[in-house]
């Protein structure tokens, strides 16, 4: 009697644990999808302080990825002059300004507490890395400058200045989060003035919806499309017995690269990890 194949939750697990939805991003979008589908018309008054808050996140968001890039020296100054995680400030005010436009304290009190809770785990873990890195050049960038909230001002670091790249923000797809936002502010302009509550809300879901859909198909089919071709290479090597779980010598988990890689080319986010790296130093002659 032959062993009874994968059951219809099997396949279901299997893509959601390969789609990589349940994470981080995928909370979001999730979290985006019930604010859209919750929201209530927002005042003229409320939608115009809205939009000051979300093009100030996403500038900063700009700002930052515009002077990041995988290097191994740690990045103290521009943005990182002011707190040490950028990005995370621009989100929050981006998330408070969509917080502001739903309007529903039913959906706004739950969310804060969850994204309180959240980015504090996701900073702490990110931070013990930076640690092991860095040691105490990031010890001395910590008790220097605050993590998210740049009550301090400018610190000085004692770090080299970086210059901010335009290209590099556009190499990072930080468009992707600043077209975001406008879409947000735009339909939630129309929302104010013009849409009916139930199409507005209806439309809104529907559309996450098929953002998390077509998001979660597209890394389904990298992360196979990989495992099928590190099946084919053991198959293809005598003396490999299994398949490999690294990439190469490196050590480095062949999924987990490919989750890191499919996030900064997917969404443009980029975790602070990331973010805490200087560019290159230019080459020098006679080096």
């Amino acid at each position: 009697m032959e062993p009874a194949g994968p059951s219809f939750i099997d396949h279901i697990t299997r893509w959601v644990n390969d789609s990589h939805l349940v994470s981080r991003t995928g909370a979001g979008l999730a979290a985006v999808g019930i604010g859209l589908a919750t929201a209530v018309p927002p005042t003229a008054g409320v939608w115009g302080l809205a939009a000051l808050l979300a093009v100030a996140g996403a500038a900063i968001r700009f700002w930052s990825a515009g002077v990041i890039s995988k290097n191994r020296e740690l990045a103290t100054t521009g943005p990182y002059a002011y707190v040490r995680n950028p990005l995370y400030t621009g989100s929050l005010l981006v998330a408070v300004a969509f917080l502001m436009l739903n309007g529903n304290p039913w959906f706004v009190v739950p969310m804060v507490i969850g994204a309180v809770v959240l980015y504090y785990r996701t900073v702490a873990s990110e931070e013990a890395v930076l640690r092991e890195m860095f040691g105490e050049a990031f010890e001395h960038f910590r008790a220097t400058v605050p993590a998210i909230i740049p009550w301090k001002g400018r610190c000085d670091t004692g770090g080299s200045e970086v210059t901010y790249s335009f290209e590099r923000s556009l190499f990072n797809k930080e468009y992707n989060g600043a077209l975001a936002t406008l879409a947000m502010l735009i339909g939630f302009y129309l929302y104010a003035f013009w849409i009916p509550e139930g199409v507005f809300r209806w439309v809104g879901g529907v559309a996450v919806l098929i953002v998390l859909g077509v998001r979660g198909y597209r890394r389904v089919g990298n992360v196979r499309g990989t495992r099928v071709a590190n099946t084919s290479r053991v198959g293809s090597d005598p003396t490999q017995t299994s398949e490999p779980d690294t990439i190469g010598d490196t050590g480095l988990d062949t999924y987990e690269v490919l989750s890191a890689i499919e996030t900064i080319e997917d969404t443009g986010e980029i975790d602070e990890d990331e973010v805490s790296i200087a560019p290159p130093k230019p080459a020098v002659a006679g080096d």
